[in-house]
């Protein structure tokens, strides 16, 4: 099995906005967060674990405002060089906003996740974060 681009889709509220009438950047990163919570749930992977994911960089360029509309999350994972000792994924995300029937990006961002053992305090890999959520990682590219 590969991991398919997950889309959810929401609708701007009120407090998004800021005092330009335009969704503030940091509502952004939530959207982006939303998303990577969709794509968790897509694939049945489990959050709360022994071993969590954990945002440790984020890139993001905005391209256009967000107005109070519905607006699409795509969430895609890179596919990792190495499966088994991988101890960092990267997930390319976008937000588009409707306009005049089309779906136009707003903005566009890349994000670097590890995996922490709760307990113990240290990196642990995709394998084993997969291994706690049984699932099984199609080796074929």
């Amino acid at each position: 099995m590969k991991f398919e681009p997950v889309t959810l889709k929401l609708q701007v509220r009120p407090n998004d906005l800021d005092s330009l009438g335009h969704v503030n950047n940091a509502t952004v990163l939530e959207y982006l967060e939303a998303g990577r919570w969709a794509w968790l749930d897509r694939h049945l992977l489990r959050r709360g674990q022994q071993i969590l994911p954990v945002v440790s960089r984020i890139e993001i360029d905005y391209h256009r405002e967000i107005l109070p509309v519905e607006i699409a999350v795509t969430t895609e994972l890179e596919q990792p060089e190495d499966k088994l000792t991988c101890y960092k994924v990267f997930f390319n995300q976008s937000v588009e906003t409707g306009q005049e029937n089309k779906l136009i990006v707003a903005a566009k961002a890349r994000i670097k996740v590890a995996f922490i053992d709760r307990v113990e305090r240290c990196l642990r890999s995709l394998q084993d974060f997969l291994d706690e959520n049984e699932f099984v990682l199609d080796n074929q590219e």
